[in-house]
């Protein structure tokens, strides 16, 4: 069994080293330098990587992992996709081993994307029938030829460590590009939509995902939620209600927990403490799906702090004090937290 890890560059080097070492069991690792001005490609070969020079103008992610993937030998079962900045974790090779089998065509694993939590990657797919799609925010789609046969793990394969000051600026114009090549694709509406409000372009990343939200495709309840949620943000930064969009998202989608821990933040921005306790309450019964669209922040101590502040004021001491405590152990030495928890105790 035969394991290829293969990536695009350009002006890596900073992370070539670490990215090698992560991949150091695969049985190839091939980087396609996009142009590199840098040490990177100097640096990769230092580390074992094959380094082919890829020119792809005008300039979109899908057409580049396709020139690099084309480039992978034939022999090879398995490849993995990854970006420069991302690395594999220890024992990788061996979990990837355990599961696939010879019908096997994608595994699906845990990959923690850092601040914003961990999801489910597919990224591990077998060498042939398989092509990347979309100019940004690119995903591996299966040739209607073949049958996918797909395997999950629990475990953390992948995880994203990424350099924050480098610029997203080309997003936006390739993503633009993606909706105009397919205005009833709802992936690429939906990352439109996104990549505006990451803009800070409110008005428009509300139009945005409101037609997003119409195309028939657009079906996914776990990414509508995300919209709804993102279109009460940006009503929110233009001085207009998010509640009445968050009532939407909860009964539209009541089994996302990120939604009623957003209507009971806006409860909570109003000193509606009833209904902020509710929803929190409610919040808590849901369980985790492991995705792109999650808020990790509402699977760790805000709802427990939002329930906290509103039993307190709703005069509960002893549940705001239980809540209090269940949000430090989350986040141990926040002030504010450990401050609440004093007050609350004297």
């Amino acid at each position: 069994m035969l394991i290829a890890v293969y990536a695009i560059a350009l002006n890596e080097e900073q992370f070539v080293k670490r990215f090698c070492d992560s991949a150091k069991d695969a049985d190839l690792i091939i980087i396609g330098d996009t142009g590199s001005t840098d040490n990177t490609i100097a640096l990769a070969k230092e580390c074992g990587a094959v380094v082919p020079s890829i020119f792809i103008s005008p300039w979109r992610f899908d057409k580049a992992r396709d020139a690099v993937l084309s480039l992978i030998p034939t022999d090879i079962d398995i490849c993995i996709s990854l970006d420069l900045d991302e690395v594999l974790e220890e024992g990788w090779r061996e979990e990837v081993k355990r599961f696939w089998t010879p019908e096997t065509t994608r595994m699906r694993y845990k990959f923690d994307v850092g601040p914003n939590g961990i999801f489910y990657g597919e990224k591990i797919h077998a060498r042939k029938g398989y092509f990347w799609k979309w100019p940004c925010h690119e995903w591996l789609q299966a040739d209607p030829r073949i049958t996918e046969h797909v395997v999950t793990t629990d475990k953390l394969l992948a995880r994203h460590l990424p350099d924050t000051t480098k610029s997203r600026s080309q997003y936006l114009p390739l993503l633009e590009v993606a909706t105009k090549e397919d205005p009833a694709d709802h992936r690429s509406a939906f990352y439109y939509a996104r990549e505006l409000y990451f803009n800070k372009q409110w008005n428009e990343a509300i139009e945005s995902f409101r037609r997003y939200l119409l195309i028939p495709s657009a079906i996914w309840h776990t990414e509508r939620s995300y919209a709804r949620r993102t279109i009460a943000k940006c009503l929110e930064n233009i001085g207009q209600d998010p509640i009445p969009e968050l009532i939407i998202s909860t009964e539209e989608t009541p089994e996302i927990r990120e939604s009623w821990v957003d209507l009971a933040q806006a409860y909570y921005n109003i000193n509606n403490w009833e209904d902020c306790y509710r929803c929190i309450l409610i919040s808590l019964e849901k369980s985790r799906e492991y995705t792109h669209c999650e808020d990790s922040l509402s699977w760790a101590e805000r709802p427990y702090d939002l329930a906290s502040i509103a039993a307190w004021n709703m005069e509960m001491t002893y549940e705001a004090i239980k809540h209090c405590k269940r949000a430090l152990e989350y986040n141990p030495t926040d002030p504010r937290l450990l401050n609440n928890l004093k007050l609350m105790t004297q």
